[in-house]
């Protein structure tokens, strides 16, 4: 209620018709700022934030306008206030372009950002990032992949000291995944988020992304795998990537992380639909299985896929070798796993299996 009584302040429109982005403020609209708080006693960019965020978290179609409008009216009275636009507002206001599907503009709002001289700091760059891999449309995972390289060669030349992360890195790989998993995308996007997942790994080893070793970067390229449609050579492939990736993983758990619970889901999930036939998927299958097992990492998502896709006297039996009985599974399957994503109780089915 508070973000929209500042809202009808700085816009001045009639509730009846969407506001255009606002011309300067008249002295009427200054003083109502003043009395309402905004101008003498609370010269800070705060209300207009909340502003801001109020419409990237609305469902207003004209939420990126009118964010974009406070913005702008903000930049305005920076001289009257003792504090004008910061980091914050601009992040702000990416972040409704990010959510509206309007990448173009959030970077756009980035470039003005730095041409009013205001340093973006690392919320700024991801978000930028998020708001391209969010995207549907063709080529939206090119350009973040683009926009990171800039900021990777900025970095070099000394223009920025913003350091990617792994999660800058993650978040272009989702982009990825999703579009693999399209027409425009398939075996190309999996092979080009195999060339940025390998640079990441590189990023790591030379120090260059700092922290420790995160396994979602590995989940993320799974899963772009796993999406791969078409014939049966390209799922093949896919595949392949896959299991190279998840075999790396377990074999530098400081560079790319350990695997855990998302991890074999996700790997399950690129075996069932990438095997080529069915003693191949039963094979992987059983074989992720008695791993997550060893490891801890049996969640209830991990065992239901393995349940589901695997007839039940195969997992009947992987089950009863490993220990575990027709009604319950050692603890220790499960240790490593938070507790919200632990199996369920054990319960037959009609066959006498679990």
């Amino acid at each position: 209620v508070g973000a929209l009584r500042v809202a009808a302040v700085l816009h001045r429109t009639s509730p009846s018709s969407p506001p255009p982005p606002p011309p300067p403020p008249p002295s009427s609209s200054l003083a109502s700022l003043e009395g309402s708080g905004l101008g003498r006693e609370a010269s800070h960019d705060a209300p207009f934030n909340s502003v801001i965020t109020a419409y990237a978290r609305s469902s207003d179609p004209r939420a990126a306008d009118r964010a974009l409008a406070v913005l702008a009216r903000l930049e305005d009275l920076s001289p009257l206030l003792r504090v004008g636009a910061t980091v914050t507002s601009y992040n702000a206001a990416m972040d409704c372009c990010a959510k509206r599907g309007e990448p173009g503009r959030a970077l756009d709002t980035f470039e003005r950002m730095r041409g009013k001289g205001v340093t973006p700091d690392s919320t700024s760059y991801d978000t930028v990032l998020n708001a391209f891999a969010r995207d549907d449309k063709v080529g939206s995972a090119e350009r973040a992949w683009e926009f990171l390289c800039q900021l990777e060669e900025e970095r070099t030349s000394g223009e920025s000291n913003f350091v990617p992360s792994s999660v800058s890195y993650s978040t272009i790989i989702n982009a990825f995944a999703r579009a693999s998993g399209k027409d425009h995308g398939g075996l190309s996007a999996a092979r080009k988020a195999k060339e940025i997942y390998e640079r990441l790994l590189d990023r790591t080893l030379d120090g260059t992304v700092h922290g420790f070793a995160d396994p979602f970067a590995n989940s993320c390229f799974l899963n772009c795998c796993a999406n791969v449609r078409g014939a049966r050579s390209e799922r093949k492939e896919a595949l392949i990537m896959a299991i190279d990736a998840f075999e790396d993983m377990k074999r530098r758990p400081d560079v790319a992380g350990e695997p855990n619970q998302y991890t074999f889901g996700t790997m399950m999930k690129a075996c069932t639909r990438l095997s080529s036939d069915e003693a191949e998927r039963r094979r992987l299958m059983e074989s992720l299985f008695v791993q997550a097992c060893g490891r801890g990492a049996l969640s209830g998502a991990v065992l239901g896929q393995f349940l589901r896709h695997t007839p039940s006297q195969v997992s009947a039996r992987a089950i009863l070798s490993l220990g575990g009985s027709k009604r319950e599974i050692p603890d220790s399957w499960y240790r490593n796993v938070p507790r919200k994503h632990w199996p369920a109780p054990m319960t037959n089915n009609d066959d006498g299996y679990y």
